[in-house]
């Protein structure tokens, strides 16, 4: 257990202590969420979205009623960000690349290739002001709240037939990246042609040949089974990418403020026990693709760190001083 993990979950249930009650009374009907995610029911991330469910019902004796749909039932993320926007009661999980679209495009340096080196890093950074001024902007801007930006999977790699151990082995590689300008502006210097399709698209893209690879999570990957069309893994550990649950900003404002934090809390919290997990249950499931005939190939991750560097100066629509200011908020 990290420390701010530790931290994060005692406070968390002090503030529910308070604000639960004061939520209960302030509520003059109950008031409903749809929870949207992309992942299957057997994902690591199902199971804290049933806990966040269960909290904030015992918290609100039931006052606020959330109901999880996993497999994109909901649609995309592109698609629940979208709906969320315009006023829609979905509760989306999303990464900040994706919310850099909706009017923050501060949002892409916090998908920018090697920004963290670790976890603590990363929650470091995502509890920072920097971050919050950016989260005050996207519900000015794009009508969207973060109720927690803290969902951190391990470092994304990349799945194809065949490895790609240096930089230069993917010139020409057609490459699957998440609908969001940092995937797609990283593999354009990668001089890997980058292909945004939706995520329940990638098994038959990369089993037809519409694509030779794709980038992401390992664990993600093989919950969908991405592994029986492709079988190998080049570990680049180029992205470790701030994930989270997102909803209409309209919808939080109308809540009273006890409501809001039992929200913004129980996503915060569970946030933080999901990611204290995810290197343990990553390493465990290499281990098991190891033993189905996955093959795994180290990559060259400094040269591919060199090859990236200039995406840190491709966005003139950054405020002046940005990237000094996110690398100063993780020391």
């Amino acid at each position: 257990m990290t420390a701010i993990f530790a931290a994060l979950v005692s406070t968390t249930a002090a503030s529910a202590s308070v604000s639960g009650p004061a939520c209960t009374k302030a509520l003059s009907a109950p008031v409903e969420f749809r929870i949207s995610h992309q992942n299957s029911p057997s994902s690591p991330i199902h199971p804290h979205l049933e806990n966040v469910v269960e909290l904030v019902a015992k918290e609100t004796d039931g006052r606020i009623k959330l109901a999880v749909f996993p497999n994109a039932q909901l649609g995309g993320e592109m698609q629940a960000l979208e709906q969320a926007a315009l006023g829609e009661n979905v509760i989306f999980y999303t990464t900040a690349g994706a919310l850099a679209t909706a009017g923050t495009p501060s949002f892409s340096v916090l998908n920018g290739p090697f920004l963290t080196e670790t976890l603590r890093e990363a929650q470091k950074l995502e509890a920072s002001d920097v971050v919050g001024s950016m989260e005050d902007d996207l519900a000015t801007k794009g009508n969207l709240r973060v109720l927690a930006l803290n969902w951190f999977d391990s470092p994304r790699s990349i799945l194809g037939h065949k490895g790609y151990a240096k930089p230069e082995n993917l010139v020409g590689t057609k490459m699957r990246v998440p609908e969001a300008p940092a995937y797609l502006r990283t593999f354009e210097l990668l001089k890997s042609p980058p292909m945004a399709l939706p995520f329940s698209e990638l098994y038959l893209a990369l089993q037809q040949g519409v694509i030779d690879a794709a980038e992401g999570g390992i664990d993600g990957m093989a919950n969908a089974n991405l592994m029986e069309v492709a079988d190998t893994v080049t570990v680049t550990n180029h992205f470790r990418v701030f994930y989270g649950f997102v909803m209409s900003e309209d919808l939080f404002a109308a809540l009273p403020e006890p409501c809001r934090e039992v929200l913004s809390d129980a996503f915060a919290a569970e946030g933080a026990s999901y990611s204290a997990q995810m290197d343990g249950i990553t390493a465990k499931r290499v281990e098991a693709l190891k033993a189905k005939g996955i093959k795994f190939v180290a990559a060259d991750q400094e040269a591919y760190r060199k090859a990236t560097q200039a995406f840190y100066t491709m966005f003139p629509e950054w405020p002046a001083g940005l990237v000094d200011q996110v690398r100063a908020a993780m020391k």
